[in-house]
């Protein structure tokens, strides 16, 4: 483990697991003076069935809409605090995989803080949850946050 992080990605939700992780990564960032990534993935993957497009795209909007909120909450919060270099990421697609191709692909992620729960989703009965597929994935060290 590094004596200090860099760049600290925290995967958040709507989920009070994700809130407490939020808060757990603003302060380990304040404690190392480390550059902090909030990253929202709008799980896009309920949104596939041509026959209820209309439908499931007022609901992907809205899935987009209420990210945005989350974000500008949390960036908010961080001006009240010390740090300096935060950015708020949103992207679509399945939360797992999503976290990890972000962390992959920004090498100077040193550590991913997460919830130990999130939002329920249909997939996490049916391959496991998000915080166990990162924790197995991730190419850095992973702080799960109960």
């Amino acid at each position: 483990m590094p004596s200090r992080y860099t760049h600290i990605l925290v995967p958040v939700d709507s989920s009070e697991a994700a809130q407490a992780a939020f808060t757990e990564a603003v302060n380990i960032a304040q404690r190392h003076a480390a550059q902090l990534t909030a990253l929202y993935v709008v799980d896009d993957s309920a949104y596939h069935a041509p026959a209820l497009d209309p439908v499931l795209s007022e609901l992907l909007d809205a899935e987009a809409a209420h990210a945005q909120d989350a974000m500008q909450q949390r960036q908010q919060f961080v001006t009240t605090t010390t740090i300096s270099d935060f950015k708020t990421e949103v992207t679509y697609g399945i939360p797992k995989r999503a976290i990890e191709d972000y962390a992959k692909q920004h090498p100077e992620i040193d550590l991913i803080v997460l919830g130990a729960t999130g939002k329920d989703s249909p997939h996490r009965v049916a391959v496991g949850s998000t915080t166990s597929y990162v924790v197995d994935h991730a190419p850095c060290n992973v702080m799960v946050i109960r």
